[in-house]
């Protein structure tokens, strides 16, 4: 029996530059996007593209809601997997950040208990590439002939050490959105303030906050290179326009070419809508 595995649209699969290469195969449920005086529902990276989504943002005086994708969504593709013959892993963004990983367990219930058996359910507690680095580490391990049940057991393990620090451009979204208060973000604009935040075990905490992007850059410079003391590879997340824009960001403090192999992931609208433009981070793990 062959396995496949499920994502959801924010983990940031679609509309890569340099997607993921998975030898198993997988298979995006989108969330949901919508614009204020808007009747329509986007999907997000298949009905409107990151670049669309940032655009439309930009001039937007309201933040755009993202929603969880139906039960019924999340139903209709692991019925049509299994009914194929396929044993299914889905991997959902945080629980503690998006209300997704419950549409995906509702849907579990929904199929019958035989179909049931060959379907697991992950909670990555992590967002963006942070999910991907675990189908990833998911996909090496099924082609060294593990169950799936033995790669869920596995996962369940490695995802406790992956982690997001993001250093953010602006708390304008994070105001619009309700997750502080005007007069937080009002003072935060007029001190510039930059927040550093970690996303580990499906929580979002700061680590320091700094007056000016510069020396935000310097300390994720910092990071960085720790990071490179003891790995090869680097897996940046981002929401600048290009990856031109990222490298050139860090052209005084190092150079990427330093390790044997980097990716550059663009955040989508999920993790986007609160993070905002020109907002940099890397995934450690």
């Amino acid at each position: 029996m062959s396995i496949s595995f499920v994502v959801d649209s924010a983990s940031d699969y679609l509309g890569q530059e340099e997607a993921f290469e998975m030898k198993n195969p997988i298979h995006v449920v989108p969330l949901n996007v919508n614009f204020e005086g808007e009747e329509t529902t986007y999907l997000d990276g298949m009905t409107i593209t990151h670049e669309e989504f940032y655009d439309r943002m930009r001039n937007s005086k309201s933040l755009p809601k993202t929603s969880q994708p139906s039960p019924q969504r999340f139903f209709e593709v692991f019925q049509k997997l299994i009914a194929n013959g396929e044993t299914v892993i889905y991997f959902g963004i945080a629980s503690e950040l998006s209300g997704t990983y419950q549409s995906a367990n509702v849907a579990k219930e929904m199929l019958s208990e035989q179909e049931q058996k060959q379907l697991y359910i992950i909670d990555t507690e992590t967002v963006s590439a942070g999910v991907l680095y675990l189908v990833e580490y998911a996909d090496m391990l099924a082609l060294e002939g593990m169950s799936a049940e033995e790669i869920y057991n596995k996962v369940e393990i490695r995802k406790k050490s992956v982690a997001g620090i993001i250093l953010l451009e602006t708390l304008e979204n994070l105001k619009k959105g309700g997750r502080i208060s005007a007069l937080q973000g009002r003072i935060a604009g007029i001190l510039n303030i930059k927040p550093l935040l970690n996303i580990k075990a499906g929580k979002v905490e700061t680590l320091e906050n700094f007056r000016g992007k510069k020396k935000g850059i310097r300390k994720l410079a910092e990071l960085i290179h720790d990071w490179m003391a003891d790995h090869e590879e680097l897996l940046v997340v981002h929401s600048y326009p290009s990856r031109q824009a990222v490298i050139d960001t860090f052209k005084e403090q190092f150079s990427f070419d330093s390790f044997k192999r980097t990716r550059f992931i663009k955040l989508g609208s999920v993790i986007g809508a609160y993070g905002s433009e020109n907002a940099i981070g890397i995934i450690k793990y």
